[in-house]
């Protein structure tokens, strides 16, 4: 999975010593699983799925994200009125309109 520097710089200034970044899927939204980003507290990552983006802070939540969703990038929107971490899926992957959700199978 690809970190943008923008990305990576927002995970140092909100994560704290402690703290992951986790990507997961869940049934819903529009295209049948939602992409979800849940900060979560560990002190050990052992047993987690690890992503190789070279940032050691972030977690697939489990194997079925880990599958549908290796080779997509992490990035950050710094809009005006709605700054955000935006995931997009995976060439190859459809998606909604809205980004928020991938369809599966």
């Amino acid at each position: 999975m690809n970190v943008t520097p923008g990305a990576a710089k927002q995970l140092e200034l909100l994560l704290g010593p402690d703290e992951h970044l986790m990507i997961g899927l869940e049934g819903g939204g529009c295209g049948g699983a939602t992409i979800t980003l849940e900060r979560v507290d560990s002190t050990s990552t052992d047993g987690w799925n690890t992503i190789e983006t070279g940032h050691e802070r972030i977690v697939w939540a489990d194997q079925a994200s880990a599958t549908y969703l290796t080779g997509g990038n992490l990035d950050y929107d710094d809009g005006a009125f709605n700054a955000t971490f935006v995931f997009k899926p995976p060439l190859g992957t459809e998606s909604c309109g809205c980004g928020a959700s991938i369809k599966i199978g």
